[in-house]
């Protein structure tokens, strides 16, 4: 509140003041009306006349929520245009935005399809491996069945074969020589043939070369064919094994790497995928619709250099405010209470508002908020300290707008038939509070108790009497008694 609301609130006081003194003046003559006021019985109302601003009681300020400075307005609504929820208010220009989304697009389109290749690289490389850990796992059973074939079957059977024809040899062989022994000694009786013994003899010597020949087919077999064959066998069997190992790292590997060619252009769609809806969300954001009902009030600013409001051209950054939109469906009334009147005003209490705009409105209304901080006013010119105070307008009219200049009288009690006279003829001493009553042809001094009070008046619950009459000015020396 500044000093020309102060001082227009003090002429209202003296008016009202001039007012209370006319309406106590009793059968006075008009000289003594305009300077005495009798004590009575009256109802009046406790009240806090203040001045106020209108405001919508909902508001939103529209700005672009575009990332930088790329926000160019090509379209802004008019100034003062009334809106319904939804309309267009601002359109920037959506012709960078267009461009990114259908780059993006592209790039989405790209990535998709290097997705598939290398996910159906990924299918091979794993069936393939699949595949050789099958053909490894063969190989090592065959060779596995090799070494089992020559160390239980094929081998022991073979070394028995050869066992059996030393055996054979061997036995044809002492059968034979002891046949020839015997011939032999026949012969020394003079009883032998000697071309028997020779046959015997020849027979004889042809199984012990056979023998011979099975010992070292046997021998040579059992000490180094066979251990030689069993040895290859296992060493078959442990390349086998080496080879499914070594084909199983290399898999893992191959398999690895499709797997991470696949994560890698997956992370790469995705990253591009949300940038494409962040572009889709900054295109849809170059049209700003109306969030509710209201009247738009452009927001004037600095702009290249002077104050200005914002027009079609503009470049706008984030968060930038282009433009106010009150609902003027619905009003308070911001305005301020004087520190010395808090304890008048309370939550709920009910009010008169009006528009100086528009003098003939006069709407209800209802105090709804009490500032917790006082505010310093007008200091330098005897000011003090005021509360910030909110009420709720009830009613509307078309013609009421955001920042009118309103008068509010705050109803805070109303008093019944209580002794009481005009706040003008209360004077205040360092003793207290006293009136000057009128005594024959002079005033007394008198020491008052006072009760609540509003702008006119003051209930009295001490020191005067119904019909006293006192002074609304301070009498000079030679007038008091």
């Amino acid at each position: 509140m500044n000093w020309k609301q102060l001082t227009i609130i003090g002429l209202l006081l003296l008016a009202a003041a001039v007012v209370a003194a006319s309406r106590y003046g009793g059968e006075v003559a008009v000289a003594d009306r305009m300077r005495l006021a009798e004590v009575r019985s009256a109802d009046f109302d406790i009240t806090v006349h203040t001045l106020g601003v209108l405001d919508a009681a909902q508001s939103h300020m529209i700005s672009s929520t575009i990332r930088g400075n790329s926000g160019k307005i090509i379209y802004l609504i008019e100034d003062g245009s009334p809106v319904e929820k939804g309309d267009l208010l601002v359109r920037l220009d959506p012709t960078p935005f267009e461009a990114e989304v259908h780059r993006l697009e592209g790039l989405v389109a790209g990535l998709q399809a290097a997705v598939e290749a290398t996910e159906q690289l990924f299918g091979w490389e794993k069936s393939q491996v699949e595949q050789k850990e099958v053909s490894s796992a063969y190989e090592i059973k065959v060779s596995e069945l090799e070494l089992k074939r020559l160390e239980e079957g094929d081998g022991p059977l073979k070394l028995a074969n050869f066992q059996d024809e030393m055996k054979k040899a061997g036995g044809e062989y002492e059968r034979y020589r002891s046949y020839s022994t015997e011939l032999q000694g026949l012969a020394d009786e003079g009883f032998g043939n000697q071309a028997e013994i020779g046959r015997a003899k020849e027979t004889a010597a042809t199984y012990q070369e056979k023998y011979r020949a099975a010992k070292r087919n046997f021998e040579s077999y059992r000490d180094y064919v066979l251990p030689s064959m069993i040895e290859a066998a296992r060493a078959k069997v442990e390349n086998a094994r080496t080879a499914m190992e070594q084909s199983r790292q290399a898999g893992v590997h191959k398999v690895a790497n499709a797997m991470a060619e696949v994560n890698k252009n997956r992370a790469k769609l995705k990253s591009v995928q949300q940038a494409l809806k962040l572009a889709g969300t900054e295109l849809a954001k170059t049209e700003i619709m109306a969030p509710f009902s209201g009247i738009v009030i452009l927001y004037e600013t600095f702009r290249d250099g002077r104050k200005r409001k914002p027009r079609e051209g503009d470049t706008v950054i984030m968060n930038q405010p282009i433009l106010y939109l009150p609902d003027i469906s619905n009003f308070i009334v911001n305005t301020q209470v004087r520190e010395i009147d808090l304890h008048k005003v309370s939550v709920g209490q009910g009010c008169t508002v009006r528009v100086d705009a528009y003098p003939d409105l006069l709407f209800e209304g209802e105090v709804s908020f009490i500032g917790s901080l006082a505010s310093e006013q007008g200091r330098g010119q005897g000011g003090g300290k005021y509360f910030q105070v909110t009420l709720n307008l009830s009613g509307r009219d078309p013609r009421l707008r955001p920042g009118m200049s309103t008068r509010v009288i705050i109803l805070s009690d109303r008093l019944k038939q209580v002794l009481s006279l005009p706040v003008a003829a209360l004077f205040f001493e360092k003793d207290g509070t006293v009136c000057f009553r009128k005594s024959g042809t002079g005033f007394e001094r008198v020491a008052v108790t006072v009760g609540q009070q509003n702008d006119e008046l003051a209930q009295i619950t001490r020191g005067l009497e119904p019909g006293d009459k006192v002074s609304l000015v301070r009498p000079s020396a030679d007038q008091l008694n």
